[in-house]
């Protein structure tokens, strides 16, 4: 008898110890399940190839060259009431780099340049968009070739109905993120300083 009470005193201890326990494997189990991903924001404004390019010039050998990213892509989300709500990320496919002569579009897409099968795309992400006089500042990174460097980009923005061009010159050190390795790294071949010449069309989505 004895033994028996025991059993059914112990009975419902180890039945409310096993859903305890049960209850806290359901709970860790709970933690541990992955957070969806937030989808990227479509953007209000859509870019438009036609009316758009990345330009770039500098100077090798002491002379002039230019050249162009023949493709890219972006999300922009800008309302020019409310500039400080808006963010860029741009996209540029270095393998569409032509730069003017067969030597450089072989040369630049190699490791000493570009390294494009290591870092194939360079991304520009604003953190911040202000009025400046008649125009705005993007405060943002420039990530190429693994390095992220705070890049300011002031731009002109025209808006008519709802098609908006944006223009924007800005000069930058390719060193900074080290496109060109040594013996490359110096202005004696390939001039440090490398000028921008953005313009964007974009076709509103509201």
């Amino acid at each position: 008898m004895r033994n028996e009470s025991m059993k059914n005193i112990f009975r419902p201890l180890l039945f409310s110890a096993a859903i305890t326990l049960g209850l806290s494997a359901c709970s860790e189990a709970s933690s541990a399940d992955p957070v969806p991903a937030v989808e990227e924001a479509a953007g209000n404004w859509a870019i438009q190839p036609e009316g758009s390019h990345i330009r770039f010039s500098a100077k090798q050998e002491g002379e002039a060259f230019t050249g162009e990213f023949q493709s890219f892509s972006g999300v922009i989300n800008f309302d020019p009431s409310a500039p400080q709500n808006g963010s860029v990320r741009i996209t540029i496919p270095l393998k569409s780099v032509e730069a003017g002569s067969n030597d450089r579009n072989s040369t630049l897409p190699g490791k000493v340049w570009f390294s494009v099968k290591a870092f194939p795309n360079a991304v520009y992400t604003s953190s911040n968009i202000t009025a400046e006089g008649s125009g705005y500042i993007a405060q943002g990174e420039l990530t190429l070739k693994g390095v992220s460097v705070p890049l300011a980009l002031p731009f002109s923005l025209d808006i008519q109905g709802g098609t908006a061009v944006m223009t924007s010159t800005v000069e930058m050190d390719r060193t900074d993120w080290s496109v060109g390795a040594a013996p490359w790294d110096t202005d004696e071949w390939v001039s440090k300083a490398v000028t921008l010449d953005i313009q964007v069309t974009a076709q509103s989505l509201n």
